[in-house]
């Protein structure tokens, strides 16, 4: 090879991607990493990639974006991508394009220091994956975000991927990316339990789909749900027990009809999110964090079944559960479903509380034998009644770094314990909020390899407010504090098809739970490699890769050293 051609090369390797000739004037697109958040304000080939390439496993979910931006306005704007090509004629199906979303984000997360948060507030903010088209306004910056699914058994090789832009029913741009598919493979196992909180009771389901519980529709919806949840690889489903076994009278008292619960169940068995049951909780709270708690009971009245909450020292309550919870664990044991499931006591017991879960847990334990307690837990102060009764610990993020010592005890004696973020951790730790960089959030399931956490837990994953575009951050502590950003949500209502849109940060959460299994079958015959990689990526609780370029390096290493 000549001088010439070797600087030609560089030259051609440095330079960034030029426009595509089939782009219409005052129109640009560009390429910019699905790491970074897009904003309407972003000038013109701001984040440019410089060669929009990506490396991949078979298996693996992976991303970018093209931003678009015009001097006049795109109206119905469109964009479309086909089977990727490799020059030796394969091809991978699954590419997909969205745009994204804005919402507004009224005020930054509180306690966090500038350099932590993206965005300026108030103002728009990307996060939900709509449906095309889209009307693009002057001078405002659009993301379109670009999914590939590659499939597990992809053969390795480059393959070529072209984005086609239409808008008003004419192409006005075309631009070209690659996907370089490497031997390494995601797992077809989900070792990494993952669960977000949701519900569609009737009241939620009216309000953002008008549709009644129970009926046929709302199953449809369950359905859908359940489809989404599996394609991103949530396996941990909570199950409200209480109000799905309905009670009856029978001869002696109460009998239970198991049909919604098992289908229930049934439904998301057969998407693929479950993986495991999660029962609802036994013990509640009668309003506010500080307030008494009370235990949701059925009982028999003038011949007929009656719902009612008593508190928890009312002698009618333990007779209760003792049927209650029998009449579950022989049907658990009939399913064959009682080693899939956990058992929540109480969220978060505090104060007065830890006596209280000690006993309802030994109920748990003693008419559903063998069944694991699983529950979020202050590891800053850990009563021996939670550390003795509850078998799964499911401490707060940013809660237990001066505990980490007991907590790896835990880990080191075969307990599991995984771990949660909820509203809080903020500062400088890893949480999912609307004004934080999506790294933290790609990054919370590496956080679980690197510490030997077994799961992740979230409660928010469907709870949204009236208007869930122009507020992100529903009001609590009797309308006296804001949640953060996105606490309360990670999907939108979809409800044309009875289902959810996703969102960059669920989908930043899905590619990181991949890696998670990725580090695991790596660890499976190189422990010091996965190791180092989790350490390079995660040092520490609040010491973690936040540069993407760096984080991209050590991504290619893991696939690396995967394709050995």
């Amino acid at each position: 090879m000549t001088r010439a051609v070797f600087l030609l090369l560089i030259i051609y390797c440095l330079c960034p991607a030029p426009a595509s000739a089939a782009e219409s004037s005052g129109i640009r697109t560009w390429f910019v990493d699905s790491l970074v958040k897009i904003f309407p304000e972003d000038a013109a080939g701001s984040h440019r990639l410089s060669r929009p390439e990506l490396l991949a496993a078979r298996g693996q979910h992976v991303s970018l974006q093209l931003a678009v931006r015009a001097t006049h306005p795109l109206a119905k704007l469109t964009a479309e991508v086909g089977p990727l090509q490799s020059s030796g004629g394969a091809t991978v199906a699954g590419a997909q394009v969205r745009p994204v979303g804005y919402v507004v984000v009224g005020s930054h997360s509180r306690h966090t220091p500038d350099d932590e948060l993206v965005g300026t507030t108030p103002g728009w903010f990307p996060d939900p994956l709509f449906d095309f088209p889209v009307d693009v306004e002057p001078r405002r910056t659009q993301s379109l975000w670009i999914s590939i699914a590659v499939p597990a058994h992809a053969e390795p090789g480059e393959y070529r991927g072209v984005v086609a832009l239409q808008a008003a029913g004419q192409r006005v741009a075309r631009r070209e990316f690659r996907v370089k598919v490497l031997a390494a493979r995601v797992p077809g196992e989900r070792t990494l339990k993952v669960t977000n909180w949701f519900g569609f009771d009737n009241a939620r389901a009216r309000q953002f789909y008008k549709l009644a519980e129970f009926s046929p529709d709302w199953w449809t919806l369950v359905a859908n749900v359940a489809t989404v949840m599996a394609g991103h690889r949530q396996n941990v489903i909570i199950t409200p027990q209480m109000d799905l076994i309905q009670p009856r009278v029978a001869e002696r008292g109460l009998d239970y009809d198991f049909a919604n619960f098992d289908r229930w169940v049934d439904t998301f068995q057969h998407a693929g999110a479950i993986g495991y049951i999660e029962g609802s909780h036994l013990l509640d709270r009668a309003g506010s964090y500080s307030a008494g708690l009370i235990v949701p009971t059925f009982r028999v009245e003038g011949g007929k079944v009656v719902r009612e909450s008593l508190p928890p020292d009312d002698p009618r309550v333990e007779p209760f559960l003792a049927s209650f919870l029998t009449a579950l664990n022989a049907h658990l044991e009939a399913k064959g479903w009682k080693s899939i499931y956990y058992q929540h006591i109480l969220d978060e017991a505090h104060g007065v509380e830890p006596p209280y879960y000690a006993r309802f847990a030994e109920l748990v334990h003693r008419y559903l034998p063998g069944v694991p307690t699983l529950d979020a837990v202050d590891a800053s102060h850990m009563p021996e009644e939670l550390q003795t009764h509850c078998d799964v610990w499911v401490p707060q993020l940013g809660r237990f770094d001066a505990q980490m010592e007991m907590v790896q005890q835990r880990i080191a004696s075969g307990r599991e314990v995984w771990f949660y973020v909820c509203l809080f951790p903020n500062g400088r730790y890893m949480n999912r909020l609307m004004d934080y960089p999506l790294l933290k959030a790609r990054l919370l399931p590496w956080l679980d390899f690197r510490f030997g956490f077994t799961g992740f837990l979230h409660w928010g994953w469907n709870h949204w407010t009236p208007d869930n575009v122009l507020d992100t951050q529903p009001v609590i502590n009797a309308n006296t504090t804001l949640l953060p950003s996105g606490d309360a949500f990670i999907v939108y209502p979809d409800r044309e098809r009875k289902s959810v849109y996703s969102s960059i940060r669920l989908e930043s959460m899905l590619e990181g739970t991949e890696d998670y299994e990725m580090l695991a079958a790596l660890k499976s015959h190189d422990p010091a490699a996965a190791n180092r990689l989790a350490q390079e990526a995660v040092a520490g609780l609040t010491d973690y890769v936040r540069d993407p370029e760096k984080f991209r390096a050590i991504e290619r290493e893991l696939l690396a050293a995967l394709s050995k």
